[in-house]
């Protein structure tokens, strides 16, 4: 990596900080430094894992010159599958399973974005292969929201909410909420896309302009549905787990398969 290059991915890592997350079986708040790919919560012991944060070491060619490679085994993708543990078969356990995925794959958004705006700060100094490497995840990822999470949302809409409202009612139901949240993706995503192609065709003028506001998009489009699968995670699943009968939980399972009712 060119040393004039100081990149704000590997700062985080090679100089960690503490972070918190939600345990998502009991809530309780989990520290977690940036450089762990996860920690046991302290209540319940259920290991919590930091999937939905950036970071260079999931793509960045040059990372494991950079953060060194004790840190990058550590921190490796290979190292960040969900354990066993997290794992189950039934309708909901799968449910949540995609939002894992999810977050997977959106934690490669902001890192593309960071690596692309600090492209426009550095003289041109920024290796290309790597600005490659970035404009290439983000359509992967973009791809992934067009299709499977696109889809997922749909099938919550679909068959997930309404067999909640069944239950509680729609006015005791958090799927208002929660439905709002998707038209916000939705359209968070789709202005993400018209920046990307904004800063695709923009001209050296204007391009560290338009590479920060996609970065702060790619930042709150990754925020957003963090805190929209935590929300789900912590309310809309156990609520759906705990109401649905055996027989309704088979019919959730087809319908979602099928993703249609």
């Amino acid at each position: 990596m060119n040393s004039k290059i100081s990149c704000p991915g590997s700062r985080a890592i090679k100089n960690p900080t503490p972070e918190y997350f939600s345990c998502p079986n009991c809530g309780t708040e989990v520290e977690i430094w940036t450089n762990e790919p996860s920690y046991p919560c302290s209540n319940c012991g259920t290991r919590v894992f930091r999937d939905q944060n950036p970071s260079c070491i999931d793509w960045c060619p040059y990372a494991e010159e950079c953060v060194g490679p004790e840190v990058y085994q550590s921190l490796k993708p290979e190292n960040k599958e969900p354990s066993a543990e997290r794992k189950g078969t039934s309708p909901i356990d799968i449910v949540s399973q995609e939002h894992d995925k999810a977050l997977n794959k959106i934690s490669l958004l902001r890192a593309a974005t960071l690596c692309l705006r600090a492209s426009t700060n550095v003289a041109g100094d920024q290796p290309i292969q790597t600005i490659e490497r970035a404009y290439n995840d983000m359509a992967g990822v973009f791809e992934f929201v067009d299709n499977e999470l696109s889809r997922h949302l749909q099938r919550e809409e679909d068959v997930l909410f309404p067999l909640v409202e069944k239950h509680i009612g729609k006015d005791k139901s958090p799927t208002v909420l929660l439905l709002a949240e998707h038209d916000e993706i939705r359209q968070t995503h789709a202005g993400l896309k018209k920046e990307l192609d904004a800063l695709q065709k923009s001209d050296d003028d204007n391009r560290a302009v338009v590479a920060t506001e996609l970065y702060k998009t790619g930042s709150h489009f990754g925020k957003l549905l963090n805190s929209h699968i935590e929300k789900e995670n912590a309310s809309l699943l156990p609520i759906a787990k705990s109401l649905f009968n055996e027989k309704e939980l088979e019919e959730f399972g087809q319908q979602w398969r099928n993703g249609n009712t």
